[in-house]
């Protein structure tokens, strides 16, 4: 009788402690290894991503040639910054960070502004509208895991704009990175696309920075 009083009383003692491994609240561990600011060990990667992971304030205006590379299609896209604000264009789509604001809409005004940012809008691009800078990032980092062999590291001038850039061979051919002392992809071309920027002015147009209404 003894035994089992000792046996319930210790099951009773230990039941909390149980019940916390179960209910309590688990350490969270960040495994992105795609995030801002995670080296990837590879200098010559490293040096592109240090520039790609700079915050971008403008004021500045970039033009790019998007080519999708699935069905060889051909698109345009413009980034206006200009502090808190940015309007990034890619087609027809008009993205807008306007403060504490945000809105999908279209250049054409064919279609109502929609609260939100709406990335849907441009998958057929294969591009998001963090092409220029964050997404570029996330793209170099992918491949920095998946790379078959050394990085090599070189310099470009593209757009008239001194580029440092990096080629990353991978499987089934190579993607190369060059990214501008502001922090604002040049050139990308892997297996998806090809982004190429063609002209750079450290200005905005005010208008550009205003949702288009219909």
């Amino acid at each position: 009788m003894k035994s089992r009083t000792a046996s319930f009383l210790f099951t009773m003692a230990l039941a909390p402690l149980i019940a916390g491994c179960f209910t309590g609240e688990r350490p969270h561990f960040d495994h992105d290894p795609f995030r801002a600011g995670t080296a990837t060990g590879d200098p010559a990667i490293d040096a592109v991503l240090t520039r790609l992971d700079a915050v971008i304030t403008g004021p500045a205006t970039a033009l790019y040639a998007v080519l999708t590379k699935f069905g060889n299609t051909t698109s345009s896209a413009t980034v206006t910054l200009d502090g808190s604000r940015r309007a990034i264009e890619i087609g027809n789509v008009q993205f807008v960070e306007n403060d504490s604001e945000q809105f999908t809409c279209t250049l054409d005004g064919s279609a109502p502004c929609a609260s939100g940012i709406n990335e849907a809008r441009v998958s057929d691009v294969g591009i998001t509208f963090d092409f220029y800078a964050a997404d570029a990032a996330r793209r170099l980092r992918r491949d920095a895991q998946a790379k078959v062999g050394p990085a090599t590291a070189s310099e470009e001038v593209i757009a008239n704009q001194q580029a440092t850039c990096v080629t990353v061979p991978v499987t089934g051919g190579s993607a190369i990175y060059c990214a501008l002392a502001n922090g604002m992809i040049a050139k990308l071309d892997d297996g998806d696309v090809l982004i190429v920027l063609g002209l750079l002015t450290p200005t905005v147009d005010p208008a550009r920075l205003e949702p288009i209404s219909p």
